[in-house]
């Protein structure tokens, strides 16, 4: 084994991401990008910087615990790009970078001067650009503002959460937001990847409300390939029976029976073994049809025990199930906490953040270690140095200016 074998690089490392992003969606993207390696440079203007880091709650110092969540990993270049210099700033540190990510309006970019076809034909022809949006670049939406809030709703996602017969209901997770992140990094390593062959960038777009629709998975595909519009879920299945939420005397827990596996065992730890063999619930398909009057009963025998005994009897027998945990209990989970799934930074200057960490357990990454949030513009200098080369005068003058 060589010495690389025993220490490996994080999978990102060398790889320099410029991020215009704000708010959600594209820091995300970018967070993800650091935690593999990649040094992300996070571009803010001198004045207002991201409108996150006003949100509360906020740590000491008044560091947005918002702000704190989704840009670990990153240093903080405060350059004013409603000034072409400052644009210019921003082209000489494109010449020296692998990726370039915004999420403004479309057209936006353009209007400060940095064109990604220019930038890839005159000054980095490697440049890997991704644009982030609510609805895409193109098509009668495209000037629309939007939140998840917003393609939440129109892409389909509020009209199947929720109980049936109940008022529309938002995820309660971001997942326009976080989706379209996810989705733009894996877009970005595929740009990344053909550069290798090819060594020329690629331009990769992402929108919020494309995201959402591709999220509908097979919901979408049950209406375009059988014309089946669905309604609220609830906690249940289209199809599989029982596969939901159930109320036992101490708290909520659930129950996924796929298919046939499992339903026998089920009903075993019910005490009801004669369910499986009821002619009404021997399949899915037939459990399906006649879920109201077996769900009723089945809710009925759980609400008489605590759900630690029906857990435990129903792990046993490797039956799916599992507590449905409030977010202090995930996050206090021993099992999560073993694997990093809480992460620690510690900042000079405002001190102890914890988010949640990151999910990707890949070789070379030190697992549950990460620098802090920047301050905003707090890395300006350094940047400006190392890849730059600007003297202490020039970072001076920039300053005098208003430009950093």
């Amino acid at each position: 084994m060589t010495e690389n074998d025993e220490n490996p690089r994080p999978p990102l490392e060398g790889l320099l991401v410029l991020d215009l992003t704000r708010a959600l969606a594209g820091p995300h993207c970018t967070m993800m990008l650091a935690d593999l390696g990649a040094r992300v440079l996070k571009i803010e203007p001198g004045d207002a910087g991201d409108t996150t880091r006003g949100l509360a709650p906020h740590l000491s110092h008044g560091v947005s615990s918002y702000f704190s969540s989704v840009n670990r990993n990153k240093e903080g270049v405060a350059i004013n790009l409603k000034n072409p210099r400052g644009v210019q700033i921003l082209r000489d540190l494109a010449a020296q970078s692998d990726v370039i990510i915004d999420n403004f309006r479309p057209g936006t970019i353009d209007k400060l001067g940095i064109n990604y076809e220019e930038l890839r034909r005159v000054v980095n022809p490697r440049l890997v650009s991704c644009s982030i949006s609510g609805f895409g670049s193109s098509g009668a939406y495209s000037q629309r503002s939007s939140y998840d809030l917003i393609v939440q709703a129109m892409g389909g996602a509020m009209s199947v959460t929720g109980e049936p017969g109940g008022t529309p209901v938002r995820l309660g997770i971001p997942m326009g937001d976080i989706g379209a992140g996810m989705y733009a990094a894996t877009g970005i390593l595929s740009a990344l990847h053909a550069r290798m062959h090819t060594g020329k960038g690629r331009h990769v777009e992402v929108s919020m409300l494309d995201t959402m629709a591709a999220l509908l998975s097979y919901l979408g595909g049950n209406f375009l390939n059988c014309g089946i519009v669905p309604g609220p879920q609830g906690s249940g299945h289209m199809v599989n029976v029982p596969y939901q939420a159930f109320e036992t005397s101490t708290q909520w827990i659930v129950i996924a029976i796929f298919g046939e596996r499992f339903w026998k065992e089920t009903c075993d730890v019910l005490g009801r073994p004669d369910l499986a063999a009821d002619p009404r619930y021997l399949t899915s398909e037939t459990r399906s049809k006649n879920r109201t009057e077996l769900l009723d009963v089945i809710q009925a025998i759980l609400k008489s025990r605590p759900a630690n005994k029906w857990l435990e009897e129903l792990l046993a027998l490797q039956v799916p199930c599992g507590p449905i945990s409030t977010v202090d209990q995930v996050l206090t989970d021993p099992v999560l906490l073993e694997r990093n799934m809480v992460v620690e930074t510690n900042h000079p200057d405002y001190g102890r953040a914890r988010a949640p960490g990151n999910p990707m357990k890949v070789q070379g990454i030190r697992d549950g270690i990460a620098t802090p949030a920047p301050v905003q513009g707090e890395h300006t200098e350094k940047v400006l140095r190392e890849l730059l080369h600007y003297s202490q005068d020039q970072i001076a003058q920039l300053k005098a200016e208003h430009l950093l």
